[in-house]
C-alpha cells in the first residue's frame, strides 16, 4: 500500500509539471533553455523508482528541453529502458528524438541515420503516421542538404500517406516546403502555385493560421523574385509596397493569436526581416531616409526576436550591411559582409551574389581597387560554378520530378476512370440479363396463352399489330423530336457564342475606356509636382470610375479637386470625363490674381451641368456630381475651401478639424438659386489636408458588416497624420482591406492628402 500511494502521488506531480510547462512563459529566446523546468524534472528523476515514472519524465524532458547535449543524454537513457523492455514503440520514440535533435542542429547526416532506423522499425507494423513523419523529415534533410531531387522523392512519399490519412496539417507543411524550394531555385511560378494551393486548402479547412503562414512565404518569395530579376523601378516599388502590406497583416494576425512556439517565432523573425528588406529596397529606389529608418526599426525587431536559424541570421546580416552602405558607413558594412561570407551555412546563390556585389561597392567607396577586382572575380567564379553547374542541374531534376509526379497523378486518375467505366458496364450487362430473363418469361406465358386459347389468337394478333403500328408512330415522333431538339441546341449554342463575343467586345471597349480615363486623370507623380508630400488612393469599383481628381496651379494658388459623379462604372465614367473637360476649361479661364474664387468654380461647374442636361431631345437628366476644391495660397498658407455634398479633414498637430461643404450637389437641385459658400482657413507648416469621396465612408465591413463611417475615417487619419505620405497611403489601404474582408467594394473610392 505505501508503494501504491507513492506512485499515485508521483504521477500527479508529473502531470502538474507537464501542464505548468505547457502554460508557463518558456524562456526559449536565450538559446532555447528552460532552467526552471529542467531542474524540476531532474529533481523528480532523483526520487523516481520505477521505469514507468522515469519514462514519463524522460519524455517530458525531450518534449520541452531543446539543448543538444541534454536531449541526446536523456534519449540515451530512454533507449536503455526501451531495449531492456524490448519496446518497439518506445525505441521509435527515442530514434525520433535523435533525428529531431540532429536536424535542429544542422547535422543532417546523423539525422538521416536515425530516420532510417525509424523507418526500419515502423515498416513491419505498417505504422503509417510514423512512416509519413519519417519520410517528411527525410525530405527536410534533403532540402537543407541541397538535395532537391531527394527532397521531392521523400516529400511525395509522405504526401501520399498523409492524403490517405486525410491529414490536412501535414499536407500543408509539405506544400510550404515545396514552395520554399522552388523560390530558392527561381521557379517563382511553381512556388506561387504551391502557396495558392496552401491558402485555398487551409481556407477551406479549420487550419486558418496556415493561411497566414503561406502569406509570409508568399511575401518572401515575391521579395526574392523582384530583388533578383530586372523590373522597372516603379514596378519594383509597387511590389515592395505590397510585400510590406502582407507582412503587416501577418504580424497583426500573429499578435492577435498570441502564438509563441519556436516555429511561429521563426516565422515572425522571417516576417520582420522580409519587411526590413523591402523597406531597404524602397529606400534605395526613392533615396528616402524615412524608409531607411523603417528598415532599421524592423531590423531591430528581428534582432530582439533571437533565433538560431542560420539562414535568417545570414539574411538579417545582409540587410544590415545594405542599410549601413545606404547610410554611408562603408567600412562597417564591409566588416559585416566579411563575417557573413565565412558563415557555416549552405547559402542561396542569389544571396552570395548580393554579398559580392555589395562588397564590390564598399571597396569602390573605400578606394581599395585591389579588393574591388578580387570581389568581382569571386562573384564571377561563384556565378559560373554555382549557377550554371549546380543550380541548373537541380532545376532540371526538380522539374523532371514534378513532371513525373503529374504523370503519376494522371495515370491514377485514368485508372479510377477505367474502374468506374468497368463497374458501369457490369451494371449495364446485369440490367440486360435481367431484362432478357423477364422477356423470356413473358414469351413463355404468352405462348401458353396462345396454345391454350386458339379462339382468342386472332384478336390478340390484331391487338399486337395495332400496338406495333402505334410504336412505329411513336418512334417516328421521337425521331422528329430529337431532330427538333438538336436544332434548338444548335441555335442556343450559336446564341451563346454571340453573347460571349458581344461580352468580350464590351469588356475590351470598357478596358480601353479605362485607359483613356486614366490618361485624363493625373498620375501620383504629377500630383507630387504640385504638392511634394502628397498621396492619392484611387480605387475604381469597376474598370472605369465615376470618381476623378485634378491638380492645377493658378498664379500663387495650388489647386486640388476631388469629385464623385452620380453612379459608377460606364455612366459614372462618362459623366467624370465630361466633368474633367469642363473643369479644365473653367480653371483655364479663371483669374490668376486674388480675384480667384473656389466657390465661383463650383458655381460655373453647376451652370455647365445645368446647360448640358437642359432636357434636349425630350430627356430629363438629374445626374450631377459631388465636388471638393481646395486652393492653397503659397504666399500665406491660407486654404480656400468650397464643396458640394462633401467635406474635408485637416490634421493639425495630433488634432483633427472637419470642413463641411454645402449640402447640395453640382447639378439640378431645389436650391439651385443658392450660391456656394467659401471658407478660408490659415494653416501652418506640417499640417495635412485630406480630401475624399463617400466610397470609403459607405464601404461595408467589420464584424457586423456595417459602414466604415466618418468617425472611423477621422480616427484613422488622425493616427497617421504625422507619417510620411507614402506610409499614410499604405496604412489606409491596409485598414480598408482588413475592414472590408471578403465583402466586395460597393462604390468607387478616392482618398487624397497633401501636407502644407
Amino acid at each position: 500500500m505505501p508503494e501504491i500511494c507513492f506512485r499515485v502521488r508521483f504521477v500527479k506531480y508529473i502531470l502538474v509539471l507537464v501542464f505548468a510547462a505547457a502554460f508557463m512563459s518558456v524562456s526559449a529566446q536565450s538559446g532555447g533553455k528552460n532552467t526552471t523546468l529542467r531542474d524540476s524534472l531532474e529533481n523528480l528523476l532523483s526520487i523516481a523508482k520505477t521505469d514507468s515514472a522515469k519514462i514519463a519524465i524522460y519524455k517530458t524532458i525531450l518534449d520541452y528541453i531543446g539543448e543538444r547535449d541534454v536531449a541526446l543524454h536523456y534519449a540515451d537513457e530512454l533507449m536503455k529502458i526501451a531495449k531492456q523492455r524490448n519496446d518497439t514503440a518506445l525505441m521509435i520514440r527515442c530514434e525520433q528524438s535523435y533525428s529531431y535533435t540532429y536536424l535542429n542542429d544542422g547535422d543532417y547526416k546523423n539525422a538521416e541515420t536515425h530516420i532510417a532506423i525509424v523507418v526500419k522499425l515502423a515498416l513491419p507494423s505498417n505504422n503509417l503516421k510514423v512512416l509519413a513523419k519519417a519520410y517528411y523529415l527525410y525530405a527536410v534533410c534533403c532540402e537543407d542538404g541541397d538535395n532537391i531531387a531527394g527532397m521531392l522523392d521523400y516529400g511525395n512519399k509522405s504526401l501520399d500517406i498523409y492524403r490517405q490519412l486525410n491529414d490536412t496539417a501535414h499536407i500543408l507543411d509539405i506544400y510550404l516546403m515545396y514552395a520554399q524550394s522552388c523560390g530558392t531555385m527561381n521557379m517563382y511560378k511553381t512556388a506561387y502555385e504551391y502557396l495558392v494551393r496552401s491558402i485555398l486548402l487551409s481556407h477551406n479547412s479549420s487550419y486558418n493560421m496556415y493561411t497566414v503562414d503561406a502569406i509570409v512565404f508568399y511575401a518572401s518569395t515575391m521579395l526574392m523574385q523582384f530583388d533578383n530579376e530586372y523590373y522597372p523601378a516603379d514596378v519594383r516599388l509597387c511590389k515592395f509596397g505590397k510585400i510590406i502590406n502582407y507582412c503587416t497583416v501577418v504580424s497583426r494576425a500573429y499578435q492577435r493569436a498570441g502564438l509563441n512556439s519556436y516555429y511561429y517565432r521563426q516565422l515572425m523573425h522571417l516576417c520582420h526581416i522580409t519587411k526590413a528588406h523591402a523597406y531597404l529596397r524602397s529606400a534605395e529606389i526613392e533615396g528616402s531616409k524615412s524608409l531607411a529608418d523603417s528598415c532599421a526599426l524592423y531590423l531591430q525587431k528581428s534582432k530582439d526576436a533571437v533565433t538560431d536559424n542560420k539562414g535568417l541570421i545570414f539574411e538579417a546580416s545582409l540587410v544590415e550591411a545594405g542599410l549601413l552602405y545606404f547610410q554611408g558607413h562603408y567600412a562597417q558594412a564591409e566588416k559585416i559582409l566579411s563575417e557573413i561570407e565565412v558563415m557555416d551555412f549552405p547559402h542561396i546563390v542569389t544571396m552570395i551574389k548580393q554579398v559580392y556585389s555589395l562588397r564590390t561597392k564598399c571597396y569602390q567607396k573605400l578606394g581599395n581597387q585591389r579588393k574591388v577586382l578580387e570581389s568581382i572575380e569571386k562573384a564571377d567564379l561563384y556565378d559560373k560554378i554555382s549557377t550554371r553547374e549546380i543550380t541548373s542541374k537541380q532545376y532540371a531534376d526538380f522539374k523532371t520530378k514534378l513532371i513525373s509526379q503529374k504523370q503519376v497523378e494522371l495515370i491514377e486518375a485514368g485508372k479510377q476512370k477505367d474502374s468506374i467505366k468497368k463497374n458501369g458496364e457490369i451494371k449495364r450487362q446485369n440490367y440486360i440479363t435481367s431484362f432478357l430473363i423477364l422477356l423470356s418469361v413473358l414469351i413463355l406465358v404468352l405462348t401458353a396463352v396462345i396454345v391454350n386459347s386458339l379462339n382468342r389468337r386472332h384478336r390478340i394478333n390484331n391487338q399486337l399489330r395495332e400496338k406495333n403500328d402505334e410504336i412505329t408512330k411513336i418512334n417516328g415522333n421521337i425521331i422528329s423530336q430529337k431532330k427538333e431538339i438538336a436544332q434548338r441546341r444548335d441555335i442556343i449554342t450559336m446564341q451563346y457564342d454571340m453573347v460571349e463575343n458581344f461580352n468580350e467586345s464590351i469588356m475590351s471597349n470598357i478596358k480601353y475606356a479605362g485607359k483613356i480615363q486614366r490618361a485624363a486623370i493625373p498620375s501620383e507623380r504629377e500630383v507630387k509636382k504640385y504638392f511634394k508630400d502628397s498621396f492619392v488612393l484611387f480605387r475604381p469599383r469597376d474598370i472605369v470610375s465615376g470618381d476623378f481628381y485634378l491638380v492645377k496651379s493658378k498664379g500663387d494658388f495650388k489647386i486640388f479637386v476631388v469629385a464623385d459623379c452620380t453612379g459608377h462604372g460606364v455612366p459614372g465614367a462618362l459623366l467624370s470625363m465630361l466633368g474633367i473637360s469642363a473643369l479644365n476649361d473653367i480653371l483655364q479661364n479663371a483669374p490668376d490674381d486674388d480675384a480667384f474664387s473656389v466657390s465661383d468654380v463650383l458655381e460655373k461647374m453647376r451652370q455647365f451641368i445645368l446647360s448640358a442636361f437642359d432636357g434636349r431631345n425630350g430627356l430629363d437628366i438629374y445626374d450631377g456630381m459631388d465636388m471638393t476644391i481646395c486652393a492653397l495660397d503659397t504666399r500665406t498658407n491660407d486654404l480656400h475651401f468650397a464643396a458640394g455634398n462633401q467635406s474635408a479633414l485637416i490634421w493639425c498637430k495630433d488634432s483633427m478639424k472637419r470642413l463641411k461643404g454645402d449640402k447640395m450637389p453640382i447639378g439640378r437641385y431645389i436650391r439651385e438659386a443658392v450660391h456656394f459658400s467659401e471658407q478660408t482657413l490659415s494653416l501652418h507648416s506640417g499640417d495635412m489636408v485630406f480630401m475624399f469621396t463617400d466610397g470609403i465612408i459607405d464601404q461595408l465591413g467589420g464584424p457586423e458588416s456595417k459602414k466604415f463611417l466618418m468617425r472611423n475615417l477621422s480616427l484613422t487619419l488622425e493616427s497617421i497624420g504625422a507619417m510620411p505620405s507614402f506610409r499614410q497611403k499604405l496604412e489606409i489601404e491596409a485598414t480598408l482591406d482588413i475592414w472590408r474582408g471578403k465583402i466586395p467594394q460597393i462604390d468607387d473610392i478616392t482618398v487624397a492628402g497633401f501636407r502644407v
